[in-house]
């Protein structure tokens, strides 16, 4: 957020160290939100079904609104505490909505689409990325006073994320309608199978008593926290080092930046399309060698220089990795937990990612100074080696917990004929794969039970660089289901047996 150090200023705070706290309390709220309304989550969908998720969805955009409201009232009472305070419940509300969308997606989705109905996801927080610097250029032609409120290029982001904030309030009292049947049971009901009824009492009972493979949780977490540690080094260090190593213009940043964005929504788009033919495990193994070669490419050779066009091939792989990464390993996690109230464990896992978001600048730029020394130019071996190792060390992780990266039911050896054991094998079976069964779901099946669905969730991820720190976390279930899942982008259906959410 650009504008967070000048406002900073103008409201009192004199002590450049105060901005380090109050970006640090933005990602602490960010963990706390996640973890608390992931639990919250679950209490509420125990309670009710179709009314607990969009009671949480409204708590936590409510929390937003007063972060942004206190972010706000700083300016006129000159209180820049008021500041921190509203960017720690701003970091609560992006962690919280992210948490209890996931869980929501993942109970909602037919059990092939996770992947690609969480690339969907990711595409729009991406755009909102892209679109965020638009509206802060747009806003610094804005300077008029309302009251004792200065509306300006400092205020005006803040005031214009409170209206979107009051407006996803409106659309999910009023619009969001939760379905109270899991994307597993609409699979069994949809195509006539008894999820049950191939499965022995036994194995029923112990499928409802078992808890997800333990090896699978860790190794996750694992790899969620490497992908986000290799973008917060991203994001950190690339501008100092561009104007470092080639003397770039801030205008040669901003479309490096804007560059980054757009292949970023490219590839958050392809990986819907590419789950549809590729396993989910293979998918998060090409995202680690992805990572790897970028990673490999951005260490300088032996003087020390990393030439220009090496540097964009790195940076673009880089790129390209983290929205593989992070989709995909969100879709197998999902799949790993199974029936089991994924509320918490979501919350823990955008809590794990936001660690390395919090952490990771400061080793960045430290590894940048011991490197490179007093002075002169930056030098990259330090810190993408230790990116290079981490990759190495999960891609060991991947190959060490490989069978247990399947889904619940499969891990534990319920499967009946036909049943759910057989649907949710997205990770060993393409979609395309699962379309071909006779049993399979038609498309105007699910397409005839969810016609007064109603999705106003864009404008939660247009959010942009404000108020979030980390939009590529920021997400929006808003527009995601209501009463069941159906048909792609913009309304096309895929084929007979796959479709995705409607059309937002």
């Amino acid at each position: 957020m650009p504008s967070l150090s000048p406002y900073l200023e103008r409201c009192g705070a004199g002590s450049p160290t105060f901005l380090a706290w109050v970006v640090c309390v933005y990602s602490i709220g960010e963990m706390v939100g996640s973890l608390l309304f992931g639990y919250l989550y679950n209490v509420a969908v125990r309670w009710d079904r179709t009314r607990g998720p969009r009671v949480v969805l409204c708590v936590v955009v409510l929390t937003g609104i007063v972060g942004s409201f206190l972010y706000l009232v700083a300016d006129v009472l000159q209180m820049p505490y008021l500041v921190m305070w509203g960017r720690g419940l701003q970091g609560l509300w992006t962690g919280g909505q992210q948490s209890v969308e996931q869980a929501y997606l993942a109970f909602a989705a037919f059990p092939g689409e996770r992947t690609e109905l969480t690339s969907r996801l990711g595409t729009f927080a991406v755009l909102g990325f892209i679109l965020g610097p638009a509206f802060g250029a747009m806003f610094t032609t804005v300077d008029f006073k309302f009251g004792e409120l200065i509306v300006d290029q400092y205020t005006a982001p803040g005031i214009f994320i409170l209206f979107v904030g009051l407006a996803m309030f409106i659309a999910t009292a009023n619009f969001f309608s939760p379905s109270s049947t899991s994307g597993r049971e609409k699979v069994g009901s949809s195509s006539g199978v008894n999820l049950a009824g191939d499965v022995e009492k036994g194995e029923a009972g112990k499928v409802m008593t078992e808890k997800p493979s333990a090896t699978a949780v860790t190794a996750l977490l694992l790899i969620f926290f490497i992908h986000f540690y290799s973008f917060a080094v991203q994001e950190t260090i690339t501008t100092p080092l561009v104007l470092n190593l080639y003397d770039f213009e801030q205008y040669q940043v901003n479309i490096l930046f804007i560059a980054v964005g757009i292949l970023s929504l490219f590839t958050s788009a392809a990986v819907g399309v590419i789950s549809r033919y590729v396993s989910d495990r293979s998918m998060l193994i090409l995202s680690l060698i992805l990572g790897l070669i970028g990673s490999v490419l951005l260490i300088d050779d032996k003087e020390n220089f990393l030439p220009l066009p090496r540097f964009f091939l790195g940076f673009g792989i880089i790129t390209v990795a983290f929205p593989f990464g992070r989709n995909v390993t969100i879709s197998i996690f999902s799949a790993v937990l199974g029936e089991v109230e994924q509320g918490f464990y979501m919350g823990l896992m955008l809590a794990v990612g936001a660690i390395p978001r919090a952490l990771g600048p400061f080793w960045a730029i430290l590894s940048l100074q011991l490197a490179s020394g007093e002075g002169g130019r930056y030098h990259t071996w330090l810190e993408f080696m230790t990116s290079s190792a981490l990759f190495c060390l999960s891609l060991i992780v991947v190959v060490v917990s490989y069978k247990t990266l399947v889904p619940f039911e499969e891990y534990f050896g319920v499967e009946g004929e036909g049943g759910e054991g057989r649907e949710t094998q997205s990770l060993l079976r393409t979609p395309e794969e699962i379309r071909k069964r006779p049993d399979a779901v038609s498309s105007s099946k699910r397409l005839s039970t969810r016609r007064s669905s109603f999705r106003p969730a864009i404008v939660s991820q247009l959010q942009g660089e404000f108020p979030s720190d980390s939009n590529l976390l920021s997400s929006s279930l808003l527009g995601s289901s209501s009463k069941e899942s159906g048909a792609g982008w913009g309304g096309r259906g895929k084929k007979e047996g796959s479709d995705g959410y409607g059309a937002l």
